[in-house]
């Protein structure tokens, strides 16, 4: 946003310096954040484990609304777009998802 070159991971995963103003939806991350928190404990890890706070942020900054644009959000990984891809969409297109994957 500022044109300041990116150094700091973090940074690069949100693609924006820290100090530059987020777009993020709100409600969007709320629910990613408690969906995170579901699967964490029934996987018995910690949150950080399913996504980091950093892709979180970058996922409610980009609501994808399919996989290839949640596939280009860094941070999510082959692996956890096969296990976690439909609960994160769903969410970002405004339905509530179960800690188990399943729609509520």
């Amino acid at each position: 946003v500022c044109g300041r070159t990116l150094t700091e991971a973090g940074e690069m995963k949100l693609m924006r310096c820290e100090d530059c103003p987020s777009d993020m939806d709100e409600g969007v991350y709320e629910r990613l954040h408690a969906w995170r928190a579901e699967q964490a404990r029934a996987l018995g890890q910690p949150a950080y484990c399913v996504f980091t706070d950093k892709t979180l942020i970058a996922i409610a900054e980009a609501v994808p609304s399919d996989e290839r644009e949640l596939a280009g959000i860094a941070g999510v990984v082959r692996r956890k777009l096969t296990r976690f891809g439909d609960d994160v969409l769903a969410i970002c297109a405004g339905e509530e998802r179960s800690g188990d994957g399943g729609a509520r």
